[in-house]
């Protein structure tokens, strides 16, 4: 970063009142996607437009009911994603603020009461019920099982500015983003897709109507103005909270140590071990005061925030790099719920 630290953080908000998302597709761009699970085979420019279709028809504007009748003036609207199979929603945790209820608006402009099921403030993400039936058609979108790769063409769907639901494109920027500041646990997705405040809650999606983020945060020198530089919540992640709040547990993993950053300098950069809990998952699996814990999964990591978003995602597996004594290892560890 160019600017200060200090500065940039005056400059990150989370992306408020809607869900507008900007997903720039074009027809010979989407013919060249690439399915984020891996597949070569491209996305037909028809194809792409219908899945496109049928991703935006799962996306809805999010009303928080604030208590006193207070308004939150920069989000007085989200967005919310209905998901597959059972038609649960999911939101950005800042959107509710406050608020002890919700309300969606449809596309036809009808307004639907919504329950709030469970919060995560520490990964930025929520889920909600409603009775939809016969109200949206469709079963809800389906999480992407992998990220997809920077280059891919995406695009974002949602309620921007309260105008209603919309779509822009873009391309994703970046993988396993975190440390960033704006959440505890953080893995996002970086993308320039145009997101602008109306946006949170929002969904990000691939050729084939994947949800592969929930837009979350954007980057912003002043005012609310999109530069390009954009987060979603990774599939991944979020994959895991809503897990956890379908079978109504915690969410949360441990490491069972305590961590610093370690100075900038001439070795690698990662998180010095303070000290481990006695019997903890780290402890079980060897390590020790003094080690660094450089990677999780092939994935550098220089923040504990970016170390819990990896952690807590769906398809981690625990394998760590370490530096200990000048030498570089790999452990295992158990992840426990």
């Amino acid at each position: 970063m160019i600017a200060p630290l200090s500065d940039y953080a005056r400059r990150m908000r989370p992306v408020g009142f809607g869900l507008a998302i900007a997903m720039g597709l074009g027809m010979s761009a989407v013919a060249g996607a690439r399915a984020a699970d891996g597949l070569d085979a491209p996305v037909r420019p028809a194809a792409a437009l219908e899945s496109l279709s049928a991703a935006r028809g799962q996306v809805v504007a999010l009303l928080p009911d604030w208590p006193d009748g207070a308004v939150n003036p920069d989000e007085p609207e989200g967005s919310a994603v209905r998901l597959a199979p059972d038609g649960l929603l999911l939101t950005a945790d800042h959107v509710l603020g406050r608020a002890t209820s919700a309300r969606l608006r449809l596309e036809d402009g009808r307004v639907v009461a919504a329950k709030i099921l469970f919060r995560d403030p520490e990964t930025d993400l929520a889920v909600l019920s409603a009775s939809l039936a016969g109200s949206v058609s469709g079963e809800g979108l389906t999480l992407a099982t992998r990220d997809p790769e920077p280059g891919t063409r995406v695009c974002a769907i949602g309620n921007a500015f309260g105008l209603g639901v919309s779509v822009s494109c873009g391309v994703i920027s970046a993988q396993g983003r975190g440390g960033i500041g704006f959440n505890a646990i953080e893995d996002f997705l970086q993308t320039d897709a145009a997101v602008n405040p109306g946006t949170s809650g929002g969904a990000l999606v691939d050729g084939r109507g994947r949800l592969v983020g929930l837009l979350s945060a954007i980057y912003t020198k002043s005012g609310d103005g999109d530069i390009g530089v954009n987060f979603a919540v990774s599939a991944s992640l979020a994959q895991r909270v809503v897990a956890a709040a379908r079978a109504e547990r915690s969410a949360r993993r441990s490491l069972g140590a305590r961590l610093r950053a370690t100075p900038l300098g001439p070795e690698r950069p990662g998180l010095a071990i303070v000290d481990v809990v006695a019997n903890g998952p780290a402890a079980r699996a060897g390590l020790r005061a003094g080690d660094v814990l450089l990677a999780i999964d092939g994935w550098p990591v220089r923040t504990v925030a970016a170390l819990r978003g990896r952690m807590e995602r769906a398809d981690a597996r625990g394998r760590l790099t370490l530096r200990r004594d000048g030498r570089e290892l790999h452990v295992e560890l158990v992840l426990v719920d």
